[in-house]
């Protein structure tokens, strides 16, 4: 079989870098749906399973807790695991032996090879994309700027709750300062009421200090009137026993004389 001329060989690796490129691409794209795909049923998944935190909190704080296994893991795993995320977009580590060759003086790099004006096409194609690559950022980037628009919108409504908020929290003072200024008037009139039966409970002592001396003074003519009572009656009873006496010697007398 006749080696290949240059122009021959130039060509088989352009068609197999069209074709490698076209597989990249299309494994990229694959990965990048399926990625997608995945973001999607992740959010729905949190969706449902932010219904059933509260049911799940001592499981969540386990999780917590448990410690990660990338605490003992090497930074080569470490670099592994982070090969194989890349993977899943279609990304793959560069093998830096097969671009820098060995031979010091020899074209021997992997690297297959183009004219300049075959470079010329794929870096303009290349611009091209990163052209609507820019334009799609400019757009995102206006995205997060109208997101953070409306979200301060919602921040400055909030703010203006805040502030009608406050006016009835300051009215509801004052209503709160009026009826303590309400309790203070009723604890003043029962303050004056409990003065005023003050008073009366001092008439009524004094009025119960004088009766008792009265009642005192009628007691001791009670007992001095009883007295003069008694008296008589004493002086009643002597004079009946003087008379008994008299009576008594005139009877001994008379049988005396007889």
């Amino acid at each position: 079989m006749a080696n290949p001329t240059r122009e021959e060989a130039t060509e088989k690796r352009k068609v197999q870098r069209d074709s490698n490129g076209r597989f990249t691409a299309k494994k990229t794209v694959e990965a990048i749906n399926e990625t997608v795909q995945n973001v999607t049923n992740t959010v729905g998944h949190v969706v449902n399973s932010a219904q059933s935190i509260t049911s799940n909190v001592s499981n969540i704080q386990q999780t917590i807790s448990s410690r990660s296994a990338l605490t003992q893991t090497a930074s080569r795993e470490s670099f592994n695991i982070a090969g194989n995320i890349a993977s899943e977009y279609g990304i793959a580590d560069i093998n830096l032996k097969d671009l820098l060759g060995s031979e010091p003086y020899k074209a021997d790099a992997n690297i297959p090879e183009m004219t300049a004006a075959e470079a010329n096409v794929e870096k303009l194609k290349i611009q091209r994309q990163n052209n609507s690559l820019s334009v799609r950022t400019a757009k995102t980037q206006q995205g997060r700027q109208v997101v953070k628009l409306a979200t301060e919108q919602r921040h400055l409504i909030g703010d203006v709750v805040d502030f009608a908020t406050a006016a009835i929290e300051v009215g509801s003072k004052v209503l709160t300062n009026q009826i303590s200024e309400t309790n203070y008037s009723i604890r003043q009139s029962k303050l004056e009421q409990t003065e005023e039966q003050l008073s009366q409970q001092q008439i009524a002592t004094n009025g119960t200090v004088n009766l008792t001396e009265g009642l005192r003074e009628e007691w001791n003519l009670k007992l001095e009137r009883q007295a003069a009572r008694n008296d008589s009656l004493r002086l009643e009873i002597e004079g009946h026993i003087k008379n008994n006496e008299i009576k008594r010697q005139e009877i001994e007398a008379r049988l005396l004389e007889a």
